[in-house]
């Protein structure tokens, strides 16, 4: 056999190979062609058989729809359909899965649906579908999801069909509601879709956070659908049972701060009122931090004393000396500090926090009058005290004068010996 006809046999085991790969269907899966054969069909392949434990790494190359329902399979890897690049509709339905890797979706970027229907799944990981730029429908229902973070937002800008209903959510962000593309303002370059939604049974709590929603459910014009229009408030307590359309609620407000000033400079020994107030709603809550410690290396404060007691761990939190809300949406905090030492400099942070988010603002506190010299520490704690005389004794005029201590050895072992002789003499004349 000539190098053609070798080239020709390699060609053709290869295309062979191919092919097997293609027609190959799992164990326990079936696999057939829709709307044609196996030329002009589209591969469907389903396994549903609770024997089935993990996903199939089997699967034909050429899979368009792939139908994973009622098997035991708990948790999806990194990269389970990776392989599958013609992939366009992936139903993971009434399993028992509890995890998906981050990756579970990577190369599918030709993936129109997604359906995770009856899993039992506490967290979907939304970043997953950065992997999925074409999805278009992505099915939830009937999980145990308890939040969607804001984040998720930003990988559904072109989702049409976003299906939460049945799970046990109390809330949505109201920037993954301005994420679906019928938000307004609408593109006037781009045709406008109608977005279906469905948010029924699960256990909405009624605040400021659902105020674009319902805004929305009601209005007249709106590009959303809702799979069920009866959406109950579960909460607050004097909203349970209440229709949506029934309730108007107040858009929430991120808070805002304001402190009394933004620099104290202060005695050493003196006492301190901080102040703080914040807008927002719902009223925030105010707390009190610590950032950060005096400078030590500022000859203002602590270049010449013993920095070991101003060392403390920080951040921390420190109580209100003083708390009230005048009314809805304003509050105002106070903290005092009595008697001030230089471990009470630093930054002192008030930090404001409602539902819809977080801000804070500072305030550095010096504390001035440290003494310059370490050595006008030595001479005050060397020199010699007054002379007490004995009670019921005529009093002996002057103590042993002092003397300078900034003196050499020698020098101070002569005032020691002159200030024993001086006393000897005082206790002959008293005696």
């Amino acid at each position: 056999m000539d190098s053609r006809g070798l080239h020709l046999s390699f060609l053709l085991l290869s295309l062979s190979s191919t092919l097997l790969l293609c027609s190959a269907c799992p164990m326990l899966c079936s696999c057939m062609y829709q709307g044609g054969g196996n030329v002009t069909g589209l591969r469907l392949v389903a396994c549903k058989d609770p024997a089935i434990v993990m996903i199939p790494t089997d699967l034909p190359l050429d899979t368009v729809k792939l139908r994973l329902q009622r098997t035991s399979v708990v948790r999806v890897p990194k990269a389970s359909f990776s392989a599958l690049g013609q992939l366009m509709y992936l139903w993971l339905t009434y399993n028992s899965i509890t995890t998906l890797h981050p990756r579970s979706f990577a190369n599918l970027s030709a993936l129109h649906e997604l359906r995770l229907d009856g899993n039992l799944l506490s967290m979907f990981p939304w970043d997953a579908l950065r992997d999925t730029p074409s999805l278009r429908t992505l099915v939830l229902h009937n999980n145990r999801l308890t939040r969607v973070p804001v984040q998720a937002a930003r990988f559904l800008g072109n989702v049409t069909y976003l299906d939460l209903s049945s799970n046990r959510l109390n809330t949505l962000p109201n920037e993954m509601i301005a994420a679906l593309s019928f938000y307004p303002p609408f593109n006037p370059a781009e045709p406008q879709r109608r977005v279906v939604l469905g948010l029924q049974d699960n256990m909405w709590v009624c605040d400021c956070r659902l105020a674009l929603l319902l805004e929305l459910s009601r209005g007249t014009v709106s590009n959303l659908v809702l799979l069920d229009q009866y959406l109950v408030c579960s909460g607050p307590k004097d909203l349970s049972g209440v229709p949506f359309q029934g309730v108007e609620l107040p858009h929430c407000v991120k808070p805002s701060v304001l402190t009394s000033t933004t620099k104290i400079v202060t005695p050493l020994g003196s006492n301190v009122i901080m102040r703080c107030e914040a807008t927002g709603f719902p009223t925030p809550v105010l707390i009190w931090i610590k950032s950060a410690g005096p400078d030590i290396n500022s000859t203002a404060c602590c270049g010449d004393i013993n920095t070991t007691a101003l060392k403390e761990k920080l951040p921390r939190r420190l109580p209100s000396f003083l708390q009230s809300s005048p009314q809805v949406g304003i509050r105002w905090s106070v903290i005092s500090l009595s008697g001030v030492s230089y471990r009470h400099a630093g930054e002192y942070r008030c930090r404001a926090h409602n539902m819809a988010g977080s801000s804070e603002a500072s305030i550095s506190l010096e504390v001035v009058g440290v003494i310059a010299k370490k050595l006008a520490l030595k001479k005050l704690n060397n020199s010699s005290p007054p002379y007490i005389p004995p009670p019921n004794r005529p009093s002996v005029s002057n103590s042993f004068p002092r003397r300078y201590t900034n003196t050499s050895k020698t020098g101070r072992d002569q005032v020691r010996s002159d200030k024993t002789k001086w006393n000897k003499m005082r206790a002959q004349q008293i005696n």
